[in-house]
């Protein structure tokens, strides 16, 4: 069994089915991420249904224009309750757009700091700002444990984010037939700093590619991956279920 470490399960009408789903295929626990505060709130009612779903609350950098700092209060209040694991996703998002640089950075800093405060692990988006993530990170004392999810980086950010104790998680990008520089960086990364997820309903992997995913094509990743590094394939995902649960303290 192993466990989607980053799904959007609010985002689906089904989620009775796509829960059952992943479990017929081996995933048997998912951790659902939230955006904005919206689903904050719809993540934390959904896990509250599903004794093997766990929520992470945060505001996505690509929603920060979309909300106030007095909402980092009411997502603060949503942290605390016993089915939420972490804060997230948070970060800094430059490919769509560099005109509310600053307002990412102090969403960014006020939700780390949250993390810390409450003692939680938090989810980084990074997108087209790697460099400026890993500097802001390098700038601040961090305690809370950290992964960076969908990771499409160069191995020299893997390294600098290895160096800060970062885990960096893994999507079905690893399986595109072009992603050859991003196996790499995933064959370089240390399994106990491994994990990987789904990023459902987004990033389908081969050979599901253009159609919506769910939780239950982890298995795809876990696969590739696996055959990456060269390993026994149930050693394998014994290992990234205990990093997945080490992190979120499951």
């Amino acid at each position: 069994m192993i466990i989607d470490s980053h799904a959007h399960l609010y985002s689906y009408d089904n989620i009775d089915e796509v829960v059952s789903e992943a479990k017929n295929n081996k995933v048997d626990t998912i951790i659902t991420i939230s955006t904005d505060l919206e689903s904050c709130k719809m993540n934390i009612e959904i896990s509250e249904k599903y004794n093997n779903v766990y929520s992470a609350v945060g505001i996505h950098p690509c929603d920060v224009i979309n909300h106030k700092f007095s909402d980092l209060t009411k997502l603060e209040e949503l942290a605390h309750n016993r089915v939420n694991v972490a804060i997230g996703e948070i970060g800094l998002d430059f490919y769509h757009s560099t005109e509310n640089k600053e307002l990412q950075y102090k969403f960014f800093d006020f939700q780390v700091d949250i993390a810390q405060r409450m003692n939680l692990p938090f989810v980084i988006h990074a997108r087209e700002s790697y460099s400026e993530v890993i500097d802001y990170l390098s700038s601040k004392k961090i305690k809370s444990d950290f992964v960076v999810h969908c990771f499409t980086g160069n191995k020299h950010e893997a390294k600098r984010l290895l160096d800060l104790n970062s885990f960096i998680s893994f999507t079905g990008i690893i399986t595109f037939k072009k992603s050859n520089e991003l196996r790499e960086v995933a064959a370089y990364i240390p399994e106990n700093r491994l994990m990987i997820e789904t990023d459902s309903p987004y990033l389908s992997p081969h050979p599901k590619r253009g159609k919506t995913n769910y939780p239950k094509n982890l298995i795809y990743i876990a696969e590739s991956i696996c055959s990456l590094k060269k390993v026994n394939y149930e050693s394998f995902c014994n290992t990234l279920r205990e990093n997945t649960v080490k992190f979120y303290r499951l």
